[in-house]
């Protein structure tokens, strides 16, 4: 008798390691494909994100040029000078 409940125990073991396996290995299949779909997506919004910012940089770079070309010609019409006078010059 004792060793029929070992042999019952060892079969119930080994059907569901059988079915477990399978169920284990679908499941972290599932769990990577959906990790790789948000590192995807996050790749994609940190890029989209980069176009954005130097969009706007080439904006505000594009402005402020113009801006310092505008005064720096002024300045030059206007007869004034971006130096300062120094101790020994009067």
């Amino acid at each position: 008798m004792d060793s029929n409940i070992y042999e019952i125990i060892g079969l119930v073991r080994d059907i569901a390691f059988i079915i477990c396996l399978p169920l284990i290995c679908t499941f972290l299949f599932l769990t990577i494909k959906n990790i790789n779909r948000l590192l995807e997506s996050l790749t994609r919004n940190s890029q989209n994100v980069e176009n954005i910012t130097d969009t706007i940089t080439d904006k505000f770079l594009g402005n402020i040029g113009l801006f310092s070309g505008i005064i720096k010609l002024l300045s030059l019409a206007g007869g004034f000078s971006r130096k300062k006078h120094r101790k020994g010059d009067n």
